[in-house]
Formats: structure tokens, C-alpha cells, sequence
């Protein structure tokens, strides 16, 4: 589904170049839940901009089922995102003066599809990870773990093909962190979307598929 090939990333820091990622080769399949972990620095939130579009490699390839993302222009990249990915951040990132199933719904906007739709799909999602009940409450009023599952949904609504989710628990307690995992999880089984994730937290490692360790820019 998606295919990493011999990837690099450095940056030019005070005239030397750095190298971040090195000769990276990864392949993500439909429907797997992949963790990533790695000491800070080590480069996994490289990695993951670099699947999602977000930054480009310095050499290497990155494919996406029929797409190549590795030279694609920045408009095209935006649709490629729209389409077929969810991102999920360690931080919330939702708009405090809309509600619940408002900030889930923001994704679909771009989609073309009758608003009437909208409310449909995203009462659906706030439903498979348990938050129905918070539809209409304002985002400023949520705790920290029903904010993060808002911003899950808001990832899952468009029905995406994989999810792209940087230490999405790393500000949550452990009751919370597993709730959130466990959800997670659940919610790309039944849609059958594909998962990586970054996470420090050992006992998440046993729920994933597959686990991969970044170390000094190498994926092992």
C-alpha cells in the first residue's frame, strides 16, 4: 500500500550537512497498525512528514498505491492528504469555539459532499469511539482524553486510508492512553485503514502488528 524505498532526509545546519534519515526502506499494508519508536531525535517525526507529504525527501522514493508522493507538487499533495490520509498530532489542534461534531466535521467541508452528510458521518465516528453523548459541547470544555478521541475522529471521518499519528497519547494519563489506543485501533480494524503511529510507551508496542525502532536516522 505504501512502500518507503531507500530514503534519505538531511538538512543544511550552519553549513553542514546533517543527516536525518538514511536509506530508509518500509512498507506499510493495508489494514496494519505499525509502531514507530526511537529515542527523541532520532527521527520519527521526520519520517512521518515525509509519508505524509508534509516535507520532501532528499533522495529515495515514497509511493502510495498508484501515486508517487515523493516529487509531487504541493497543490497535488494537498488533494493527496485530503483524500486518502488521516493525522493525528500530540496535540489536539481543535478550535475551542466550535463544538464537538463541528470540529469533526471541518475535514468534510473540502469534500464536496451535502452537509446533511456530514452530520451523519461524523455522528457515526463520535459514536464508534464512544463520545456521541458530547456532540454538541464546546471543545474548550473537554478533558484531556475526550479531546484527543475528538481529534481521532476527526481524523477517521473522511474514512481515510491510513493514519498518520505522532505520539497521539504522550499528554494522557495511562487509563486514558489505553482507552485511546484501544478505540484507535478498533476504529481502523472495522474501516480497514492502515496506522502508523510514533509512541515512547512500551506497553502500546504489543497491540500493533508490526514494530520498527528508529536509531541514529536507521529504521530497524
Amino acid at each position: 500500500m505504501l512502500t518507503v524505498t531507500e530514503v534519505t532526509k538531511s538538512f543544511s545546519i550552519s553549513n553542514h550537512e546533517v543527516n536525518v534519515l538514511s536509506n530508509i526502506n518500509l512498507i506499510i499494508n493495508r489494514n496494519e497498525t505499525i509502531a514507530l519508536k526511537g529515542p527523541s531525535g532520532s527521527g520519527k517525526t521526520t519520517l512521518l512528514n515525509l509519508i505524509s507529504g508534509i516535507d520532501y525527501v532528499t533522495s529515495g522514493r515514497i509511493t502510495f498505491e498508484d501515486y508517487d508522493i515523493t516529487n509531487m507538487s504541493e497543490p497535488n499533495l494537498s488533494k493527496f492528504r485530503r483524500d486518502h490520509l488521516g493525522i493525528i498530532f500530540q496535540f489536539f489542534n481543535l478550535i475551542n469555539d466550535l463544538s464537538v461534531i463541528e470540529n469533526v466535521m471541518l475535514p468534510l467541508s473540502l469534500t464536496g459532499l451535502h452537509r446533511e452528510e456530514w452530520v451523519s458521518l461524523g455522528e457515526n465516528v463520535l459514536r464508534s469511539l464512544d463520545l456521541h453523548h458530547k456532540s454538541n459541547v464546546r471543545a474548550n470544555l473537554l478533558s484531556g482524553g475526550e479531546s484527543q478521541r475528538v481529534a481521532i475522529a476527526r481524523a477517521l471521518v473522511t474514512k481515510p486510508r491510513l493514519i498518520i499519528a505522532d505520539e497521539p497519547t504522550g499528554n494522557l494519563d495511562k487509563k486514558n492512553t489505553d482507552t485511546t489506543i484501544d478505540l484507535l485501533l478498533e476504529s481502523c480494524k472495522v474501516n480497514k485503514t492502515s496506522l502508523v503511529m510514533v509512541s515512547h510507551d512500551e506497553t502500546l508496542m504489543k497491540k500493533f502488528d508490526s514494530v520498527y525502532e528508529l536509531n541514529s536516522g536507521r529504521l530497524s
